[in-house]
C-alpha cells in the first residue's frame, strides 16, 4: 500500500483531501459535543403512582399483581420492587444478549394486561436508565420579588420560550411545582343537577389525564409526544365538565369548590444573589450539542429581561459546557504549537518541503480519526479529547521520526521515492 501511493502521487493527495474533507464535515454535523460519555443501563425502570396509598397497599395491590406478571418472561436477570408511600418502583435487570427497548415493549404489555390493578393508579411510566436523564449543560435562575405562583408561571414561560429554540429539547424546572387541590362538593348544587359523588370523581378521572404517544428523533435530539389533558391548576380543574346535556355543560367549578394549596419542602424555592429564585435545568439529549445549547440559552437570556416585567432577572449558571470549550480549546492550542514546531525545526534542519509534508499527516490523521468516531459510538467529549491530546504527541513524534529516517537514506544516495517507501516501512 506505502509503495502503490508513493508511486501514485495522485491518487494520494486526493485521498488526502478526501479525508480532510470528510473529516471536517463529520466533525461539524456528525459528531455530537457533550460534557460526559454518554452511557446506557441494561434494565427497564417502571414507575407507578397509586395517590393516597401506604407502603402495605402498594405491596398488596401493585407490587404482588406485577410480579406474578412478570415471573415468567424470558430474558429478565433479577427483579427488584420497592413499595413506598403513594408510589412502586420496579426495576427490571436484563440479561445479556436482549435488546432492552423490546423487554421494555415486553413488560409493558404484561403489566398492562393485569386486570387487578387499582383504578386510583396513574398510567406507568417505563424507561431504560441512560444519560440522557442526567446529562445537565447549565441552569437558568429566574430572581424577582414574586409570589410563588407566579414564580413558576414566569418559569414555565421561560421554559417555553427555550423549547420553542431549534436544538433544544429538555429542560427541567426546579424546585418541582408541589400543588395540592381539595376539591369540595356543594351538597345544594349536587342535589340540584341530581348528581352524586361519584359522578364528580369519575369525571375528574376521565378528563384529567396525560397519555404518552410516542417520540420523534432526528440528528439534533428526540421530541416527546403526548396527549395533554391532564389538569394542574384550579383553573383547569374548574373547567371539567361534569355533564353535558341538551347542549348545556356543567362544570366542576359550578357545583364544587376547587381549592389550591401548595405543599411540600420545596415549595418556598430558594435565594441567589439575596434574592429568592426559581431554577431551570437545561440538559443535553441524542446528539444535541453541549456548546451550542448554551450558546442560545444565553442569547436568550441577554435579551429576556424585556420580555418580562421590570425586576425580573435571568442568571446563567453552572455551565459544563465550559468544560468542553477548555478541552477544546487545549487541543488546539497544542496542534498549533506542534504544528509550528515541526515547520521551524525541520525546515531549518532538514529541508521546508519535508517539513510541510509531516506537518499535513497531522490534520490528515485527525480528520481519519473523527470521521470514524460515529461508526464507533464515540461523541467529542472530555474523554475522548483527552485521547486526542495523548495521540497529538504519538504523532508529532512519529511524523519526525519517519521523516527523518527517508532523509537518512535519501542522503546515503537513494532515489528519494525509494527512500520513502524504506523509510515508512523500517
Amino acid at each position: 500500500m506505502i509503495s502503490w501511493f508513493a508511486r501514485n502521487p495522485i491518487a494520494a493527495n486526493l485521498m488526502m483531501i478526501f479525508i480532510l474533507f470528510a473529516g471536517a464535515y463529520t466533525a461539524f454535523y456528525r459528531v455530537p459535543l457533550e460534557v460526559e460519555p454518554s452511557w446506557k443501563q441494561e434494565k427497564v425502570e417502571v414507575r407507578i403512582s397509586y395517590p393516597g396509598s401506604t407502603a402495605k397497599d402498594v405491596e398488596r395491590a401493585v407490587i404482588i399483581p406485577i410480579e406474578a406478571a412478570l415471573d415468567q418472561v424470558e430474558g429478565i436477570k433479577r427483579l427488584r420492587c420497592t413499595a413506598e408511600s403513594d408510589s412502586a418502583r420496579i426495576t427490571v435487570d436484563v440479561k445479556e444478549g436482549y435488546n432492552t427497548r423490546l423487554m421494555m415493549e415486553e413488560i409493558q404489555t404484561r403489566i398492562e394486561a393485569v386486570r387487578t390493578l387499582p383504578d386510583e393508579i396513574e398510567r406507568p411510566r417505563y424507561y431504560i436508565p441512560d444519560s440522557d436523564r442526567f446529562n445537565n449543560v447549565l441552569w437558568v435562575t429566574i430572581t424577582g420579588n414574586l409570589t410563588q405562583s407566579e414564580f413558576f408561571d414566569i418559569a414555565e414561560r421561560v421554559r417555553d420560550d427555550l423549547l420553542d429554540i431549534d436544538g433544544i429539547s429538555t429542560l427541567r424546572i426546579w424546585p418541582e411545582r408541589n400543588t395540592v387541590i381539595a376539591i369540595e362538593a356543594k351538597l345544594e348544587k349536587l342535589e340540584a343537577y341530581d348528581l352524586g359523588f361519584s359522578d364528580l370523581s369519575n369525571s375528574i378521572r376521565r378528563s384529567s389525564i396525560d397519555l404518552p404517544a410516542g417520540s420523534i428523533q432526528d440528528k439534533t435530539g428526540s421530541l416527546s409526544i403526548r396527549t395533554k389533558g391532564q389538569a394542574y391548576t384550579k383553573e383547569d380543574f374548574e373547567r371539567i365538565p361534569v355533564r353535558v346535556s341538551n347542549g348545556a355543560e356543567i362544570q366542576l367549578g359550578e357545583i364544587a369548590k376547587v381549592v389550591e394549596e401548595h405543599t411540600g419542602r420545596h415549595s418556598m424555592g430558594f435565594e441567589y444573589n439575596g434574592e429568592k429564585g426559581i431554577s431551570i435545568r437545561v440538559l443535553r439529549t441524542g446528539n444535541e450539542s453541549a456548546i451550542d445549547i448554551s450558546n442560545k440559552v444565553r442569547a436568550y437570556a441577554a435579551n429576556a429581561e424585556n420580555r418580562f416585567p421590570e425586576g425580573i432577572k435571568l442568571y446563567v449558571g453552572g455551565d459544563d459546557s465550559e468544560r468542553i470549550r477548555g478541552r477544546l480549546g487545549t487541543l488546539t492550542w497544542s496542534l498549533v504549537q506542534g504544528c509550528g514546531l515541526i515547520l521551524i525545526l525541520l525546515g531549518l534542519f532538514l529541508r521546508p518541503k519535508l517539513a510541510f509534508w509531516v506537518l499535513m499527516g497531522i490534520p490528515v490523521s485527525f480528520a481519519g480519526a473523527v470521521m470514524m468516531m460515529p461508526w464507533m459510538g464515540i461523541s467529542a467529549n472530555i474523554t475522548s479529547l483527552f485521547g486526542f491530546l495523548i495521540a497529538l504527541g504519538l504523532v508529532v513524534d512519529d511524523a519526525i521520526i519517519v521523516m527523518e529516517n527517508i532523509q537518512r537514506h535519501i542522503d546515503k544516495g537513494i532515489v528519494p521515492i525509494e527512500a520513502a517507501i524504506l523509510g515508512s516501512k523500517e
